[in-house]
């Protein structure tokens, strides 16, 4: 995990002070919202799947004919899921959701017909909110990681849809244990530059 960190950081860092080495490329401020479907990998929810929204906003650089190298920071919001625990001896229900923040490094690389792949990658702030019948609310927070694939048409210059496929690993310490959860995302998106 601190590997993925550092190695986000150092991205981050590169892209920000390397402005000057990609000035003779052309690159582009850009926004994306994401909506889709979470999976929830945990089989002991009930429940685990939900809608999922996220939004980033970022810059990349032009990298030769038809490469992109960027940095982006973005919220992600991967539903709930739901089940049941037992406490003191009796079962109760719960559900939990996941969000947070989101801080890492894309990379794009554009067809002559305009279709496109990208790959990104790099730190979530996992928050989980969970909730347990008959003891009530908490908030668990932690350093987790993501990192995904996307395929996407630039209908023009400045727009472009596309599909997106990301697994998000939360991280969170509950009452003193380490605690995880891996949570998949197919997303539809749009995307402005600017």
């Amino acid at each position: 995990m601190k590997k993925i960190i550092k190695m986000t950081a150092l991205a981050v860092v590169l892209g920000a002070v390397s402005t000057s080495s990609f000035a003779a490329s052309q690159g582009a401020f850009f926004i994306n919202a994401n909506v889709g479907q979470s999976n929830f990998h945990d089989h002991g929810f009930s429940n685990h799947t939900d809608t999922t929204t996220a939004a980033r906003a970022g810059y990349a650089w032009r990298v030769g004919d038809a490469s992109e190298f960027g940095v982006e920071a973005g919220y992600v919001d991967l539903g709930r899921a739901s089940g049941s625990v037992v406490v003191y001896n009796s079962s109760a229900g719960f559900d939990t959701k996941l969000s947070g923040p989101l801080l890492g490094a894309n990379f794009k690389y554009t067809f002559s017909n305009k279709i496109y792949v990208s790959a990104r990658a790099g730190w979530f702030r996992s928050k989980f909110d969970a909730n347990i019948a008959g003891i009530g609310s908490q908030r668990f927070s932690g350093d987790g990681a993501y990192s995904g694939l996307g395929v996407g048409y630039d209908i023009t210059q400045h727009f472009s849809l596309g599909v997106n496929f990301d697994e998000y690993h939360g991280r969170a310490t509950v009452y003193g244990t380490k605690a995880k959860e891996g949570v998949s995302a197919l997303s539809g998106f749009a995307e402005f530059r600017f």
